[in-house]
């Protein structure tokens, strides 16, 4: 009976941390809040593109290993209300000092990437790497629940949204800290509309072709975008 008692306590423990810290997070991140350059996060802050970036859902539970996670979906909308980018991030809530994030499969190059690079791979240490993709963003394939609810809550906005986006996404790990973000952009614009910057610049060598072939310049920016930023969004999460 005490065991039950203790097990039955501990749950309910488990259970209030979540409901303060998810209740936090949710208060944190509103729908329809709108952010510019980073968001601040318990472990860190991320960095966005440029652009104002507007919160279309959140969501908050809790891993294999019972840590709360918060995931935050912000998408980049134009005047003419069309979704032009779509940041998703995911990252822990509370997880104490004296824990360290098992590395994954993630950094291992795949062959559905049209570019990888790691900087780290080390188990229990640092994990840094990022991959680069064409996404759909269909409400209806298999995503997390709370990109679903962004795609419903932009509809609710008379936001419209492409099919598919190039997607960057990057996965940072250093022992109890960890961050995965994923930035999407609307390569049915114009490479320099798309990422200003960065539409010319050091030659890319991809790792597969894309379609539509008229759009590889789109590819090309989001790499040296990523390879740009990779170190500073690294650290900017980590220190």
């Amino acid at each position: 009976m005490s065991k039950f008692l203790l097990s039955f306590s501990a749950l309910l423990f488990l259970t209030g941390c979540v409901v303060t810290s998810g209740g936090q997070f949710q208060t944190q991140f509103p729908i329809g809040k709108v952010f510019r350059e980073k968001v601040e996060l318990p472990q860190g802050e991320v960095i966005l593109p440029e652009g104002e970036w507007k919160v279309l859902a959140t969501d908050t539970g809790q891993n294999n290993t019972y840590h709360t996670f918060g995931s935050v979906a912000l998408g980049h909308i134009d005047s003419d209300g069309y979704l032009r980018g779509l940041v998703t991030v995911s990252t822990p809530l509370d997880v104490g000092l004296g824990y360290s994030f098992y590395s994954s499969s993630f950094c291992d190059p795949q062959p559905n990437l049209l570019y990888h690079k790691t900087n780290a791979n080390v188990d229990l240490g640092r994990q840094s790497c990022f991959g680069i993709k064409k996404k759909t963003i269909s409400s209806f394939d298999n995503f997390a629940d709370y990109i679903k609810v962004a795609m419903t809550n932009a509809r609710a906005m008379n936001v419209d949204r492409p099919y598919d986006m190039l997607s960057a996404a990057f996965r940072i790990t250093r022992r109890n800290k960890f961050l995965y973000v994923e930035y999407g952009f609307d390569y049915r614009e114009s490479a320099e509309e798309m990422l200003p910057g960065y539409a010319t610049g050091q030659e890319v060598s991809l790792t597969r072709k894309f379609f539509p072939e008229e759009k590889i310049e789109n590819v090309d920016a989001v790499v040296r975008w990523a390879t740009a930023n990779a170190d500073r969004i690294e650290k900017t999460f980590l220190d």
